[in-house]
Formats: structure tokens, C-alpha cells, sequence
């Protein structure tokens, strides 16, 4: 039976119990179906602190493992301009842009820092057994970087 491609990057079989493949094949099947839309991360040892791990979902997500042990997820774009934070510098609670340096709280999605004006868009985080789920946002993505809000009811301008 095949379960169908989901949205995890790469398969993660290595140091699993044969009770949590069990585990993993059916949280696909029923994000599969939009029952449970839960997507496994990564073993929470495969991902140290100060450490990032970047799923290849559309839009893409950074999932954070801080210094002090938290685990936090949020869309991987900068609302600024189109750059990765995973490739950015993780300090504390919050994640740097690695282009123009807008900083962002990962626990709200804040933006704490210009010139980034628009917040991120946050995710949930499950650590269950060892295990990394997210549980994506039932929020829209926010506007592409370089557009800004429109009015109700109006699209969004080119930034220029």
C-alpha cells in the first residue's frame, strides 16, 4: 500500500522502532486524508541546539532548536525579501535574516527588528517520543516579500 508523498524532505527510518514506523506511516496517511495534518520533523537528538532544520513543504518551514532546549517553527521566508532564515543566525528566542538582518521572535513571529515590518506566520511543535512533529498553521502564508498589504478586498502593490 503506498501512503503517498508527503511533505516531510527526507525519510528518517535510521533509529526508529518498528512501532514508531508504525507510528510515522500512519500520521502521513491521516494528513493524508486531513484528519490530523501533523508533519515529522526529524529524532530531536538529530537536531542539536542552536541547530535549524528546513522542511521542503510549500512554503517552506525552519524548525529551531534553541540554546535553552525550546523547539519552534515558523515559515522559512523573511517577510522582508525572499531569503531563507535557516540560513540566518539563531540568538535566544529569535532568528536573524541573513540578508538585512530583521530579527524575528520565534515564539510569536514578531518582528523585533527592521527593516522586516510584517510578522512571521508560527507553527506548533510536538516533541513526542524523540520525535519532532509540526503541526502547520491553519493561517494563511502571509504576502510574498516585496508586496505589501493591500486593503480588504484589494490585492496586494508591489513594493518598489
Amino acid at each position: 500500500m503506498s501512503l503517498g508523498s508527503g511533505p516531510v524532505q527526507r525519510p528518517l527510518t535510521t533509529g526508529f522502532p518498528k512501532i514508531t514506523l508504525l507510528r510515522i506511516a500512519l500520521t502521513v496517511l491521516l494528513c493524508e486524508t486531513g484528519v490530523v495534518a501533523m508533519i515529522l520533523v526529524c529524532p530531536i537528538a538529530a537536531l542539536p541546539r542552536g541547530e535549524v532544520y528546513r522542511l521542503g513543504t510549500d512554503p517552506p518551514i525552519a524548525v529551531f532548536h534553541t540554546d535553552d532546549g525550546e523547539v519552534y517553527a515558523v515559515d522559512d521566508t523573511c517577510t522582508y525579501q525572499d531569503a531563507s532564515l535557516a540560513d540566518g543566525r539563531l540568538e535566544g528566542g529569535q532568528m536573524e535574516c541573513p540578508l538585512h538582518a530583521s530579527r524575528f521572535d520565534l515564539r510569536t513571529g514578531r518582528v523585533d527588528g527592521p527593516p522586516a515590518k510584517l510578522p512571521l506566520r508560527t507553527h506548533r511543535v510536538i516533541v513526542e517520543d524523540g520525535t519532532v512533529y509540526v503541526v502547520p498553521s491553519p493561517e494563511p502564508p502571509g504576502p510574498r516579500p516585496g508586496v505589501r498589504a493591500g486593503t480588504a478586498g484589494s490585492a496586494g502593490v508591489e513594493a518598489r
